[in-house]
């Protein structure tokens, strides 16, 4: 393993891949007003290492060492594509292969009344201002030079609309799927996504692997939720333990909007979820949920910043990390209340499975208040099993292996109970079950 005192300095494979890609005659989809910015970051090729507090736990060598490659979209695995299409079968359905949208697998590119579903390509000069004013007004506060990476270097994406007063029943479904075929692939795939006002969405997105071949994914995502609208945004990580993700996530909440986010990471190499929540204006509303399950070393990273800059908006966190063989987690969640910020209702919670001893944790919940009239709540807890409960259900005649299976279903299960999609809740619900069945080997 490549020790990262100051990865920064290196002059590293990933780098220079990079910066060979921007400066390359490759059609770009984003202005030069939205990429010089970031042009200027991939050219410092500055990378975050342990000495950056909001990384300091995750290590960036090994990624930064890779050399990947644009696929050129491999074909499909049908098998592959029945059984994820299993999550929402009544979907509206979008499937890109390797980056590349993939038209024949597809069922929902184009308008559908008032949902308009658009590739940047195809976006007329009015909509694409609005896609780049949505990207220019997220401002991270983990300004990372990954989120520069999928900006410079984006060549496509994907814009979803839907206008005022609309509610739209049918969930959209996204699949985004690497073939590798022996290579390590790279996507940067950009959405944006805007949520008018008093319209209802709901939004499913996938990331897959084919096979076991290495990926470099670095999704940026950008979200505006208009007021008194809602969005139920779910994902699902589901990549090859060779594969290293590292997703943006921006979003704006207005007035009275609603904002709900579920992340289910159960797979890759190692992943680095940053999802950032604004409310823009007063009595917003956010829930996000969270369930983490690592094996073996896979590393799963999960930050969340919450600002509360206007009164009356309330949030609530609940995240629940699983964690075996040498595997390390990371849940990093800020909540800022600003000074006028009056009556926020917070909550945040993050719960933490050990099921083996080597596996490891670093929790850190954070609140920072600058109002004086708030109701907030944090903490963060990292425990094995419970040995009573284990030895009531031994005492039953179950024995040790289907005992713990059961305990551990129902920690994970708190959770995704919440997700409101049937059909997703047991796809979910079967996925975990699948991977605790392979990771949790104690012996009657």
């Amino acid at each position: 393993m490549i020790e990262e005192e100051n990865v920064a300095e290196l002059s590293n494979k990933f780098a220079n891949w990079v910066n060979l890609q921007a400066e390359s005659d490759l059609p770009f989809a984003l202005s030069d007003s939205v990429r010089s910015s970031s042009l200027v970051k991939l050219a410092d090729g500055i990378f975050p290492t342990r000495k950056d507090e909001e990384w300091k736990y995750t290590p960036m060598g090994e990624l930064l060492e890779a050399t990947p490659e644009r696929a050129s979209g491999d074909p499909l695995d049908e098998a592959l594509l029945e059984s994820l299409q299993k999550a929402v079968p009544e979907a509206l359905t979008l499937v890109f292969v390797d980056g590349e949208f993939s038209e024949n697998h597809s069922n929902a590119i184009g308008n559908h009344a008032e949902l308009e579903i658009t590739q940047f390509s195809d976006l007329d000069n009015t909509a694409m201002q609005l896609v780049e004013r949505i990207i220019l007004d997220a401002n991270l506060t983990d300004d990372n030079i990954f989120q520069h990476v999928t900006l410079g270097l984006c060549q496509n994406g994907l814009f979803i609309n839907l206008k005022k007063n609309s509610e739209v029943e049918t969930p959209l479904h996204i699949l985004r799927v690497t073939t590798g075929m022996g290579k390590t692939n790279f996507a940067d795939p950009v959405s944006v996504i805007n949520v008018s006002a008093n319209s209802r969405l709901k939004i499913v997105e996938q990331f897959v692997s084919q096979g076991d071949s290495g990926a470099v994914t670095v999704p940026a995502t950008y979200i505006n939720v208009a007021s008194g609208a809602g969005l139920d945004h779910y994902r699902v990580g589901l990549e090859s333990s060779e594969t290293y993700h590292i997703c943006n996530t921006s979003v704006s909440v207005s007035g009275s909007g609603t904002y709900r986010s579920h992340q289910y990471l159960l797979g890759s190499k190692l992943t680095r979820s940053n999802l950032e929540v604004k409310f823009s204006e007063p009595a917003g509303y956010a829930v996000l949920r969270g369930v983490y399950l690592g094996d073996e070393e896979q590393h799963l990273d999960v930050r969340t910043y919450m600002d509360h800059a206007h009164p009356h908006c309330d949030s609530d966190q609940h995240f629940r990390g699983i964690l075996n063989g040498e595997s390390r987690g990371v849940f990093n969640g800020l909540v800022l209340v600003r000074e006028q910020a009056q009556q926020t209702d917070a909550k945040q919670s993050n719960k933490n499975l050990l099921l083996s001893r080597d596996a490891r944790v670093d929790a850190k919940p954070q609140l920072e208040i600058f109002a004086d009239d708030v109701k907030c709540t944090h903490g963060a807890t990292v425990g094995q099993l419970d040995e009573d409960a284990l030895f009531y259900l031994q005492s039953r005649g179950i024995g040790i292996k289907d005992a713990t299976l059961m305990l551990t279903r129902a920690f994970a299960a708190e959770v995704t109970q919440e997700i409101e999609i049937a059909s997703l809740q047991t796809y979910v619900h079967e996925k975990i079950s699948s991977a605790l069945d392979e990771i949790v080997t104690v012996n009657d």
